[in-house]
């Protein structure tokens, strides 16, 4: 290889490697101008190499694609810096090892009443963000931070390292899952098969991004999945595989993958109408009876604790507010017209209004094999990131590793906002500035603004568009 270019394919994989090390290793939480520095820099990297670097070879593509791999192994011995929901994980893996159900009681319980149990670490409590309330991580969750409180003992370290390790296989597979080329966006957006896509453009290229290096380089996902302990990126595996088995008509595997997203996170379940409508209503009828099977077993551990979640649940759409968009909105105009804080009755009204939009979407998205129909309508994963762009949007919390769900869906459609939202969400960083806890609404607007005015110009009739059909 000329020396020339192992310089220029090197160096920004330097650079990428310093910037991860540096965020992950060396940075507080609250020093947002070191952070916000760090990862505008990753960003802007991340952003020339996708959209502006010319004629990357395939060899060039698997280096960039395996360097994205080995910055999340970079980060396997680091403790989430970002983020301290950690603490929460292995307080309720150690609950589960004690043989005690983690759902059944708030953490402020066990130490007002003197029953902290045998092998719970007592330093874990001081350090817990939210620790009156019942914790809200379905089973896939339960069982990793079970799995990491036995193995791991005492150590909150190993712990965490082996959450992470659960994690890193978990990126691995949605790399390996999002590899299916350019067409990829086909397969679940317009019904085309593998199979289909081997016979009839064999050797076709084209001109949207490899999703597999936009999801291996994006620092967003870097950051707050394998570096922050996120188990978004559980759901974003299983979501991915469920997509490609539906694309290629395996019905019942992609049920599977899908309840084993849900018992990962709840969010897909609010996907549930596009996907019934895409396959059609006996097709889809088959996928629900199954989801709904494999969901009874995967949940069964929650059956009992039902109330408990949903006043985690309930404590969320009424009472927690971060880097929230529309919701701000409408609460500074309740400010000006009650003369109150009407979030805990816009919470609700919003959660009913998703629900209302999912279902709005899935009327008009288009049923598979659409070709076949004159029907005209939203593609499928197009759908998908609608509905979760619609929910977010009215969200009264939006945390920066919730932008990483709409952008891996992203990632199979043509829509390119969502890389753009991975990277002004790092403003939301701003609340811890200094230690403060304390919101910029300038830089939160500046957020929003940026993100919004992309999209404008993105739907815009005159923007040149990179069709696949």
């Amino acid at each position: 290889m000329p020396v020339a270019s192992s310089i220029i394919r090197y160096t920004p994989g330097l650079a990428f490697a310093g910037l991860t090390v540096f965020l992950g290793y060396f940075l507080r939480r609250s020093d947002f101008v070191p952070f916000i520095t760090a990862y505008g820099a990753f960003f802007g990297l991340y952003f020339w190499l996708i959209f502006f670097k010319k004629n990357m070879n395939a060899a060039e593509l698997r280096w960039y694609v395996a360097l994205g791999i080995a910055l999340r192994a970079l980060l396997l011995f680091s403790i989430p810096n970002l983020s301290d929901d950690f603490y929460r994980f292995l307080w309720d893996g150690h609950l589960t090892v004690a043989g005690i159900h983690p759902f059944t009681h708030p953490p402020v319980y066990f130490i007002e009443n003197h029953l902290l149990p045998e092998g719970v670490l007592p330093e874990l409590f001081s350090k817990l963000n939210s620790p009156e309330y019942f914790t809200v991580y379905p089973p896939v969750c339960q069982a990793v931070f079970a799995l990491a409180a036995w193995l791991g003992q005492d150590s909150i370290w190993a712990g965490v390292v082996l959450i992470k390790l659960f994690l890193l296989v978990c990126e691995v597979g949605t790399i390996w899952g999002l590899g299916i080329g350019d067409w990829g966006l086909r397969i679940v957006d317009y019904g085309f098969t593998d199979n289909d896509i081997k016979k009839s453009v064999p050797n076709s290229q084209s001109a949207i991004p490899n999703p597999q290096l936009l999801y291996a380089l994006n620092p967003l996902i870097i950051l707050e999945i394998t570096g922050n302990c996120h188990f978004e990126g559980a759901m974003i595996c299983f979501l991915v595989a469920g997509l490609r088995a539906l694309g290629n008509k395996k019905i019942e595997w992609g049920a599977l993958w899908w309840a084993l997203a849900t018992a990962s996170k709840l969010l897909p379940l609010l996907f549930l109408p596009v996907v019934w409508r895409w396959l059609g209503w006996r097709k889809g009828a088959v996928f629900i009876a199954v989801f709904a099977g494999f969901c009874v077993v995967l949940l069964a551990p929650l059956w009992s604790v039902v109330p408990n979640i949903l006043s985690s649940l309930d404590l969320y759409f009424r009472q927690f507010q971060f880097n929230a968009s529309v919701y701000y909105l409408l609460r500074g105009f309740g400010f000006w017209v009650k003369g109150y804080d009407i979030g805990e009755s816009l919470g609700p009204l919003l959660g009913m209004a998703v629900l209302i939009g999912v279902l709005a979407i899935a009327s008009k998205t288009k049923p598979s094999r659409w070709w076949q129909s004159e029907r005209a309508g939203i593609p499928f994963a197009s759908a998908i990131l609608f509905a979760l762009f619609l929910h977010l949007s009215f969200s009264a919390t939006v945390h920066p590793w919730y932008i990483t769900v709409p952008f891996a869906i992203g990632l199979l459609t043509h829509w390119r906002f969502p890389v753009i939202w991975t990277g002004v969400a790092a403003l939301s960083y701003s609340h811890y500035a200094g230690g403060s806890f304390q919101e910029n609404f300038w830089l939160i607007a500046l957020e929003y603004s940026v993100l919004w005015l992309y999209i404008l110009w993105e739907t815009s009739p005159i923007t040149p568009r990179r069709r696949t059909s």
